[in-house]
C-alpha cells in the first residue's frame, strides 16, 4: 500500500533525468481534489461560440466579404503535454494540422473537410502519422439534411 515513506523511496530513486518532470506532475497534485474531466459538449459549444463571434467580427472588418483566414491555437499542461494547431483552406476545403505531444510520443494529425460536388455529402477525412512515418487515415462521409444552407 503506498504511503509517504514509499513515496519518499521512489522519488529518492528516481533517475536525474525524470527529476524535473516528475515534479511538476506532483506540482500539479498540490491541489486536491483534482478537476474532474471535462465537459466534451460544452466546450463543444463553446468552440462553437466562439467561431461564430470571431467569423461576425471578420466580416464587419471586412464589409461583409469573407477571406481565408490561418490561427493557430494550443494548449501545453506543466507536465510537458500538449497540442498545436493550424488550419487554412485548400480550395474548398478546409484543412486543419495539430502536433500533439504525449507521454514522450510524437503524433501530427491532418484533418480535411469538404463538401461533395453535388452538395449532397459532407466529407470528412483524418489522417494521423508518427515520427517514424506510420500513417493510418479514415475518411468519413454524412448525409446534408435537405433545406440546410450549403
Amino acid at each position: 500500500m503506498a504511503d509517504r515513506a514509499a513515496l519518499h523511496l521512489l522519488v529518492d530513486s528516481l533517475p536525474e533525468q525524470a527529476i524535473e518532470s516528475t515534479f511538476r506532475v506532483l506540482e500539479n497534485y498540490q491541489k486536491w481534489p483534482p478537476k474532474g474531466r471535462a465537459d466534451a459538449e460544452l466546450l463543444v459549444k463553446q468552440a462553437r461560440a466562439t467561431l461564430i463571434r470571431q467569423q461576425e467580427k471578420h466580416a464587419q472588418r471586412m464589409r461583409g466579404g469573407v477571406v481565408s483566414i490561418g490561427g493557430g491555437s494550443n494548449s501545453f499542461s506543466p507536465d510537458g503535454y500538449g497540442r498545436a494547431s493550424n488550419y487554412g483552406w485548400d480550395g474548398h476545403t478546409h484543412v486543419t494540422a495539430t502536433f500533439y505531444y504525449f507521454r514522450g510520443h510524437e503524433l501530427h494529425t491532418v484533418e480535411r473537410l469538404w463538401l461533395s460536388d453535388d452538395k449532397s455529402r459532407l466529407l470528412f477525412s483524418l489522417e494521423g502519422k508518427t515520427p517514424t512515418g506510420i500513417v493510418q487515415s479514415h475518411d468519413f462521409s454524412f448525409d446534408v439534411a435537405s433545406g440546410q444552407n450549403v
